[in-house]
């Protein structure tokens, strides 16, 4: 009894061996969950990165020609308002006055000219019939001149007395939006140099930014071949900057910085950036046609340098890549890989090698926009050290 239980603890021990054995040989590891997304053709903007401050094309400060009160605020603040536009009333009364005077003495003046122009018109007579001397006809000829000349003098005394009572009707100088009015109905404006409004536009705008002094060289040649493109993005609006295009290169570089100011007008039909505003700029150099670019995520740093895992018959391939250039969330692939192989995204730290992946496809997709600047750098951000120079 006893060699017959054992037998049967034998043979139940080399059942549960075999079975272990064959669970090995089938299942093999599991695989390793991945997110993938494919390299694509797409046309990648090589751009020079900054940030940058929006000015009025057009600022006016609005005053007074002389001081008196406020008597009628025309406009509401912040609003769009045109040229010829009326915008304050000014107390007249002083104007009004010196205006009724000039025009009285010119009125005088006027008659004297008259008077003595027909005097002067008898005495040639008389002159001709010699009634009178030479003598008498000249000095009537000399006074009518007299007369004409003062009436001229009250005539323009008399226009310039209606020009500063126009004053009083203040207007705005050009089209644009007029800000907060610095001083209300009824207020009295004590210096001529008081701002009583400002008047900017909107629509041109300029964007005023700097660069360092090393891109200068590149980008004077680009800017000889044709007009460079700059971007101008306010904040959260970076995937959908207004389109400039490069205007002004100082003629000489910031001592203190080493940098060169530049400036950019923009057309901004929607108002979507506003005079003051801090902006992203990107100043396009070139535009790479046709580049390979992957979502910066697939592209991971090692000893021998950058590299990418592909996916080929449903498992992990390791590829060394060269990297141009960012493109915001993208990178531009010079060497090494190819426009529709697939490329992991997550999950690299559980990839070797060869290793089985079970791969879900990157969902969101988004275009290539200039590159967001960095603290303490302007130019466009490179994945490696030594990323090439624009060509």
């Amino acid at each position: 009894m006893p060699r017959v239980l054992s037998m049967l603890v034998v043979c139940a021990l080399s059942s549960a061996l075999l079975t272990s054995c064959g669970r090995g040989k089938s299942e093999g590891p599991n695989p390793a969950p991945v997110v993938t997304a494919q390299a694509e053709f797409k046309d990648a903007p090589y751009v020079l990165s900054t940030v940058g401050t929006i000015k009025a094309a057009v600022s006016v400060n609005i005053k007074s020609k002389y001081a008196a009160h406020i008597i009628k605020v025309h406009f509401v603040e912040g609003s769009l308002v045109k040229a010829g536009q009326v915008l304050f009333t000014v107390d007249p009364a002083t104007y009004a006055l010196s205006e009724q005077q000039a025009g009285a003495t010119y009125q005088h003046d006027k008659a004297d000219y008259e008077q003595a122009a027909r005097d002067l018109k008898r005495y040639k007579v008389l002159a001709e019939q010699d009634v009178i001397s030479r003598e008498q006809y000249e000095e009537k000829a000399t006074a009518a001149a007299l007369a004409k000349n003062t009436m001229r003098a009250s005539g323009a005394n008399a226009s310039l007395a209606r020009q500063n009572l126009s004053y009083n009707t203040i207007t705005s100088p050009i089209n644009g939006r007029i800000g907060a009015t610095l001083f209300d109905e009824g207020s009295f404006i004590r210096d001529k140099d008081d701002v009583l409004a400002v008047v900017n536009t909107t629509s041109p705008l300029e964007v005023s930014f700097a660069l360092p002094e090393r891109y200068l060289s590149e980008v004077r040649k680009r800017l000889a071949q044709g007009p460079l493109r700059v971007q101008a993005a306010a904040p959260g609006m970076e995937d959908h900057p207004e389109v400039g295009s490069l205007t002004f290169i100082d003629n000489q570089v910031e001592a203190g910085t080493g940098t060169v100011l530049m400036k950019a007008r923009f057309d901004n039909p929607e108002g979507h950036l506003w005079p003051g505003q801090f902006v992203t700029v990107g100043l396009v150099l070139k535009t790479v046609p046709k580049a390979v670019v992957v979502p910066d995520r697939a592209v991971q740093t090692g000893p021998a340098g950058t590299y990418v895992f592909i996916i080929k018959d449903g498992k992990a391939e390791m590829r060394t890549v060269t990297v141009g250039f960012r493109v915001n969330q993208f990178l531009v692939i010079e060497h090494g890989l190819s426009a529709g192989e697939t490329v992991v995204v997550e999950g690299h730290l559980r990839l070797v090698p060869g290793a089985p992946v079970a791969a879900t496809p990157l969902r969101e997709t988004t275009e290539p926009a200039p590159a967001k600047p960095q603290p303490a750098e302007t130019a466009a951000v490179n994945a490696t050290a030594n990323a090439p120079r624009p060509e």
